[in-house]
């Protein structure tokens, strides 16, 4: 019985739905019943979606890089994050390695990740009962540099770690496994909005003292970027002329606006679900699936859509459950949301020019409203999880199976 033996939880830095659910084909993972698929906040971050999964207070910001208005200045990043100031699920995690050790994780990620695995051993070897936690890092590390290839190399690695504890135990444990957002899956280059932002009379600055200052948050390297400026709606107009934006988004008085080149649609949140308002063209590719929902019966009269029956009919969309998560982000996600939020093509991403140059190559990354960096998983022995769930939901179904329910 699930109460009367202990229960692992191991938390994969940045796994893809697809991979581990073909590997699960290919008969891996075995002890576990099928992964589900799990749909991440956007945008697609560590610490805002780890903080959804394990319910902890919200995070300061989406990175540890963020912007204070009432300060008017940067955090410092670095020193933000390695003392896991925007990081309050970790308290959650019985094993999580220093800090520290996440610089060195995308310098050398395999001896970062074989760390990991044997500070997780020993960590679970001490549990007899109850429940522990355990994150890894080098997960990710491994993906953003190797891409495919590693990720499959390291899930098969958690895979025997799990048969492992299984043997080590005669079948006496639990275990449960889970993510935090997807990956893209394809090689990036970073890019820069400098001169598209200066050809409408923007400047990128540190603060915001004159007209035409933008704060751009500059950390890691993702498939999304965030803003802060006085004029959220000029500046997406000119971001969305950057060839490689997909779509900007921002807050306007009850709305949040959400432009393509081509168009733009309104998302307002209503008592019976979100509405969907696509003034010109539709940014979110959303026209087809309302007017599916509109005809089952899942549209109101005056365009409120039912949030579980859009989650279900966009899972497999380009952008899986979009309204919901877009809304999120500028609306309880974080503490401190940006201004402008605006989602890259894959193949392209923004941050730290001296992350790039330190680690090389990005083999993968996250952050974007696409499918696969939107998209992880959650498999569990205690019993078989709904097919699909959004982050929050991870947790209390799995303590309902743990609770026998």
């Amino acid at each position: 019985g699930a109460a009367e033996v202990p229960h692992f939880i191991i938390v994969l830095d940045g796994v893809p739905f697809e991979l581990v659910d073909e590997m699960y084909r290919e008969g891996y993972f075995r002890a576990f019943y099928p992964p589900s698929r799990v749909i991440c906040p956007f945008p697609g971050m560590t610490d805002t979606a780890l903080s959804e999964v394990f319910h902890s207070d919200r995070c300061i910001a989406n990175q540890a890089l963020y912007f204070d208005r009432q300060a008017n200045r940067l955090s410092d990043g670095n020193s933000v994050y390695l003392r896991g100031g925007n990081a309050p699920w970790a308290a959650k995690m019985t094993y999580r390695c220093s800090f520290w050790w996440d610089g060195l994780s995308y310098l050398d990620p395999q001896l970062v990740f074989d760390h990991e695995m044997n500070g997780i051993v020993e960590t679970f070897r001490r549990v007899r009962s109850g429940e522990a936690g355990a994150y890894s890092i080098g997960s990710a590390a491994l993906g953003i540099r190797y891409g495919r290839p590693a990720f499959l190399q390291f899930l098969r690695t958690i895979d025997r770690l799990c048969e492992q504890f299984i043997r080590e135990r005669h079948g006496r444990v639990k275990i449960t496994l889970l993510s935090d957002h997807g990956h893209c899956l394809v090689e990036c280059t970073p890019i820069s909005f400098d001169k598209v932002l200066a050809a409408s009379g923007y400047r990128l600055a540190k603060s915001l003292r004159r007209p035409g200052d933008v704060v751009a948050i500059p950390y890691g390297l993702c498939t999304y970027a965030e803003f802060f400026t006085n004029d959220p709606a000029g500046v997406a107009a000119c971001l969305t002329a950057h060839e490689d934006v997909e779509f900007a988004c921002y807050v306007e008085k009850d709305d949040v606006v959400v432009r393509d080149r081509e168009g733009e649609a309104r998302i307002r949140k209503g008592k019976g679900g979100f509405t969907y308002d696509a003034l010109r063209g539709d940014p979110l590719k959303l026209g087809d699936t309302i007017e599916r929902l509109r005809r089952d019966g899942k549209v109101t009269a005056g365009g409120e859509i039912d949030p579980d029956a859009l989650f279900a009919a966009t899972l497999d969309a380009y952008y899986p459950d979009p309204l919901e998560r877009i809304w999120h982000a500028f609306h309880g996600l974080v503490k401190l949301p940006p201004d402008v939020i605006v989602n890259l093509r894959d193949g392209s991403c923004f941050g730290s020019r001296f992350f790039y140059a330190m680690i090389g190559r990005i083999g993968s990354t996250h952050g974007s409203l696409e499918r696969r960096n939107s998209t992880t998983f959650a498999m569990t022995m205690l019993g078989e999880l709904p097919p699909a769930m959004r982050s929050r939901e991870v947790m209390p179904a799995v303590e309902r199976l743990r609770n026998g329910r």
